[in-house]
């Protein structure tokens, strides 16, 4: 065999064996630094005060196009609504759904992949929310991700009296 031949044999045997470490749980395919929530986070109850709860509904496997979906809402968040977290007129909360006692959101939000959701709350009920889906077309593009997340919780909110 040639030198050539063996390399390409060598490669193939690699990204196989890469494929499978990922399909069968070898961890996490990148090495964003991004936090994993606490499990005590993701099992809280739904807030029971008037507000906005931004979800970011997310599975144990977590690629790097989902640690940056969920990089940034948050920095948007924190970089727009500071005022709001703080006063608890905003609250951010990441879900894995995944987990026995949340995979009710599924079908509260028809969750198919990870996903951003707003939530209107008032009197303690959820009284409308809305799939940002957009995030998935915009995630290579930070400023018009930012952009589009900020304006629809802008519209969100005044849409319901938030």
């Amino acid at each position: 065999m040639n030198a050539k031949k063996i390399v390409t044999i060598l490669l193939t045997l690699f990204t196989a064996a890469g494929i499978v470490y990922a399909v069968i749980g070898g961890g996490t395919p990148t090495t964003d630094p991004a936090p994993a929530a606490p499990a005590a986070e993701t099992k809280k109850a739904a807030p029971s005060v008037d507000g906005l709860t931004v979800y970011y509904f997310h599975t144990s496997f977590r690629c790097h196009s989902c640690l940056t979906i969920e990089r940034l809402t948050h920095e948007t968040l924190n970089e727009q609504f500071a005022a709001e977290q703080k006063s608890g007129a905003i609250r951010w909360q990441m879900v894995n759904y995944e987990e026995g006692v949340n995979e009710r959101y599924i079908d509260q939000y028809k969750l198919y992949t990870k996903q951003v959701i707003l939530s209107a709350l008032k009197g303690g009920s959820e009284v409308a929310w809305k799939d940002l889906d957009e995030v998935w077309t915009l995630k290579n593009d930070e400023m018009r991700f930012k952009l589009y997340i900020a304006d629809e919780i802008k519209k969100f909110r005044a849409e319901n009296g938030l």
